[in-house]
């Protein structure tokens, strides 16, 4: 391989949609009055470096660890595969955290205060996740963060930052935006959690064990169906939320007859079904207060 291939192999970027469908959520909810392309720019660039660092973060730090090891199931680590040196990965860390930081300080600049809080939790999220003494990932914390990450303060921190209220089902949104991509991590978790495991490495999947987390995964893809059903809504909006829940569906068809290895494919399907749920939202809530 190339090293343009190692690097774009380690970035991980099937992973992206889960970063940019809540923020583009957030961008719909946006006010009318209140919107500015420059910001949503900033806010997806910073959304998607952020996502970047994660995966860095996590080749690098679980690598140094000794979780990734010759029987890891997922997709190649550079670290643990010598693809990558130590140093390579933390400058890559740093080069992505760095343009996060930046467009992040833009927004907190000239967006809400409350930006400064969310843009310090992002970087402690970042590093905490498999870094440092007591990584929450470790300790079974791992969806609940993504969540809060990717729901709440992704899709409010992008109203924030384009200083436009926050009506009431926005919140709803953010809420709900979360659990999908919190179902990625569950089938990540699900694959590895006989290594995981043996490496010590207690996520939520060693806890509850298979079928729990299974079920797990259920009520994170099908949960935001329900609470945003289309009523009182044009009819073809229930054609979108159909489309939306034949999707979730499948994934749960799936995650039911795979394991191992096999599950590897159901994490870019889960997490393009991320950015369907995040469209799905959207037109809800824009048609409920059209």
């Amino acid at each position: 391989m190339s090293k343009t291939a190692i690097w774009w192999q380690t970035l991980r970027p099937r992973t992206l949609p889960a970063a940019l469908g809540p923020v583009l959520l957030g961008q719909a909810l946006v006010v009318p009055g209140h919107f500015s392309w420059p910001t949503a720019i900033l806010c997806l660039l910073c959304a998607v470096a952020l996502q970047l660092a994660v995966n860095l973060a996590n080749d690098l730090f679980d690598g140094l660890a000794g979780v990734d090891r010759s029987d890891r199931l997922g997709p190649t680590r550079a670290l643990q595969a010598g693809l990558l040196g130590a140093g390579e990965l933390r400058a890559g860390l740093a080069l992505t955290l760095g343009i996060a930081v930046a467009t992040g300080l833009w927004l907190a600049l000239f967006g809400h205060w409350l930006l400064w809080v969310l843009g310090g939790l992002s970087l402690l999220g970042v590093l905490g996740y498999s870094g440092g003494p007591r990584p929450y990932a470790n300790l079974g914390l791992g969806e609940a963060a993504v969540w809060l990450f990717f729901g709440p303060v992704a899709v409010l921190g992008s109203l924030l930052a384009q200083r436009s209220p926050i009506p009431a089902h926005a919140y709803l949104a953010a809420v709900l935006m979360g659990l999908p991509v919190a179902a990625i991590l569950v089938v990540n978790n699900l694959r590895d959690r006989h290594t995981d495991a043996r490496a010590g490495k207690v996520t939520l999947a060693v806890r509850l064990g298979e079928r729990r987390t299974r079920l797990l995964f259920a009520t994170l893809t099908v949960g935001p169906l329900l609470p945003s059903l289309p009523l009182q809504l044009p009819p073809w909006s229930w054609l979108a939320w159909g489309v939306t829940g034949v999707a979730a569906l499948g994934l749960n068809r799936r995650i039911w007859r795979c394991d191992g290895a096999a599950l590897n494919p159901l994490l870019g399907q889960t997490a393009l079904f991320s950015l369907v749920v995040a469209a799905w939202l959207g037109l809800r809530f824009v048609l409920a207060v059209a």
